[in-house]
């Protein structure tokens, strides 16, 4: 089963406008295993706090994981888009994320991204 790490960018995402997300994932990739790091779930945490639009999507984001439906996962609690691209490289996993930033970074280095084009989703090895 492959491990699929999810940043924050994209669980908001699809929170704001649903896809069936995680069965084209499932579908690009086999069944996978979905997973934040720790520092994601605190991003989201504090993003949930803040208030307005974004509060409520990141609120909608930690429903996934207190429901089970995605896992967490420890980490040395530096900062998210670092985590993640520690944990995709020691773990071979792929990396679910719309911030073009961090997804760049990834695809420098070689490691599987999953992103949004048109509201669904798009995996690149």
């Amino acid at each position: 089963m492959r491990k699929v790490l999810l940043d924050s960018s994209f669980l908001m995402a699809v929170m704001e406008r649903p896809t069936p997300w995680q069965g084209d994932i499932t579908q690009a990739l086999g069944k996978p295993s979905f997973v934040v790091p720790e520092s994601v779930r605190a991003e989201l945490e504090r993003i949930s706090r803040e208030g307005g639009k974004r509060a409520k999507l990141a609120s909608l984001s930690l429903g996934l994981v207190r429901e089970g439906t995605i896992g967490t996962q420890p980490d040395r609690g530096g900062r998210p888009d670092d985590e993640i691209v520690s944990s995709a490289l020691s773990e071979k996993a792929a990396v679910a994320a719309v911030d073009s930033e961090l997804v760049a970074r990834l695809r420098a280095l070689g490691i599987a991204t999953i992103t949004l084009r048109g509201g669904r989703v798009e995996a690149r090895s």
